[in-house]
């Protein structure tokens, strides 16, 4: 009996997917990054469309400057002891990083689908 318990504890420890820290990191930064190639095609295409359109590409350019602002300060209200890139480990650990590309994909995704209410208009 005893042998078959060790024997069982020793297969499921096979079957085990364990995943570091940088790991989650390195996803958490692929999915903000795919997220961000997508918003910027959408506002490149934004501006293709309305290229001859100069109250929308100044109107435009001034809402992606407050939207940048904006979530800027939803990080801060996020992370209120975050004091610079260099020191981000010393408030947070090692979990900052997917933290921060967690909190820019989340924006990231709001920001595509304002945009995305743009071209229905």
């Amino acid at each position: 009996m005893r042998i078959i318990i060790i024997l069982l504890v020793c297969s499921q420890s096979l079957f085990v997917f364990s995943q570091g820290q940088v790991e989650m990191n390195d996803i958490a930064h692929k999915n903000w990054s795919q997220s961000q190639k997508i918003k910027d095609s959408l506002v490149v295409e934004l501006l293709k469309i309305n290229k001859n359109d100069s109250t929308f590409i100044k109107t435009f350019e001034a809402s992606e400057k407050l939207w940048n602002t904006f979530v800027e300060e939803q990080f801060n209200l996020k992370f209120p002891a975050y004091e610079s890139w260099g020191t981000r480990r010393e408030q947070y650990g090692s979990q900052f990083d997917m933290l921060n590309f967690n909190f820019m994909k989340s924006y990231c995704d709001l920001r595509i689908a304002t945009l995305y209410d743009l071209f229905e208009e």
